[in-house]
């Protein structure tokens, strides 16, 4: 199943498990106080990350901030996760091979598009979850795979981080959404994110959120880059969903109504500028596969071709190995 069928199908479940929730939240304006007060030594944010729900006084007696910093994180992944030795390895392996911290976010609820609320709580990935561990190793190794062969052809640096600070994970309790959030170097993670149902879908939806985070380091790229192009699309079309399909990126919609970024619930041009990065992402990764994605996002209306540009240029260095065009000749007489 398709993370965006997987989209449709479990928002319908998602109704129907739980009356205080009924849309995705708007992840990327939630702000928690523990991500505005961001610590200042390395040994600090990780404390804060692995240990915020049960308080520093264990975590310190078990791991003393006097440790170096790689030593220290290691002590406090062993400490959180001693109780599942499978998921000790699994956490392990991610901080030893992307440098990513899993840690816990404590914040008690999160705000909907419709000012709502959803409960929300601290969770590790133990147990049956730590499977999530797994999925998100297996993404990162998929993207290094895919930027390694690209960086390689690119005609300028790739400026596009492809590592959070951490993963915050939290819990729902019914199958809900947020499924994730990107903010302040920071991914949060829904252990029962609707959209976390396979390995393609969690790598899918990660890569929107490392997109949320590239664009707040970038000082919001989304609004100045993309908002004219944006709030044009939205005078064009307004609510109409057939003259939206042409200028949606990718295919995730809100039930009941139209594509993601355009939708009136859900409208956010910092969400058209992470679907269009995943776009791209996706278009290359089937190039190097040698089955491109047809026809290509730029070639459809004018303003997909403005759009593909200025983040081809601004974060992939320039590269875009998808086919030219066919543009119709010319009328007479022009």
């Amino acid at each position: 199943m398709s993370r965006r069928v997987a989209f449709e199908l479990l928002f319908i479940a998602a109704l129907l498990a739980s009356a205080c929730h009924s849309r995705p939240s708007r992840h990327h304006a939630r702000v928690s106080q523990e991500l505005t007060h961001r610590p200042a030594s390395v040994q600090g944010r990780a404390l804060r990350h692995l240990c915020a729900d049960v308080g520093s006084e264990p975590c310190v007696a078990a791991c003393p901030s006097t440790l170096p910093p790689k030593d220290h994180a290691e002590c406090l992944i062993e400490f959180r996760f001693a109780h599942d030795a499978e998921a000790l390895d699994l956490a392990r392996a991610l901080y030893a091979k992307t440098g990513v911290l899993p840690g816990v976010d404590t914040s008690k609820s999160q705000s909907t598009y419709a000012g709502e609320n959803v409960t929300t709580k601290p969770a590790l990935p133990l147990g049956d979850d730590r499977q999530h561990l797994a999925w998100i190793i297996a993404s990162f190794e998929r993207y290094d795979e895919v930027f390694s062969a690209l960086a390689a052809q690119a005609p300028a640096p790739i400026d596009f981080s492809l590592r959070p600070d951490a993963f915050v994970f939290f819990r729902t309790e019914t199958r809900t959404y947020p499924s994730a959030w990107g903010q302040g170097g920071v991914v949060g993670y829904n252990l029962d994110g609707p959209l976390h149902t396979s390995e393609r879908d969690v790598l899918e939806t990660l890569f929107h959120e490392l997109f949320h985070l590239n664009d707040e380091r970038r000082g919001g790229w989304s609004a100045s880059a993309l908002g004219d192009v944006f709030e044009g699309i939205i005078r064009r079309c307004g609510a109409d969903d057939e003259c939206l399909g042409g200028f949606a990126p990718y295919d995730t919609r809100v039930p009941d109504g139209t594509y993601y970024p355009f939708d009136e619930r859900t409208r956010d041009v910092r969400e058209y500028g992470a679907e269009l990065a995943l776009r791209w992402y996706l278009e290359h990764e089937a190039m190097l596969k040698g089955s491109p994605l047809e026809p290509p996002f730029k070639c459809g209306p004018d303003e997909n071709h403005v759009v593909w540009e200025r983040i081809t240029n601004d974060f992939f260095g320039g590269l875009d190995l998808t086919r030219a065009c066919e543009r119709p000749p010319p009328s007479n007489g022009s």
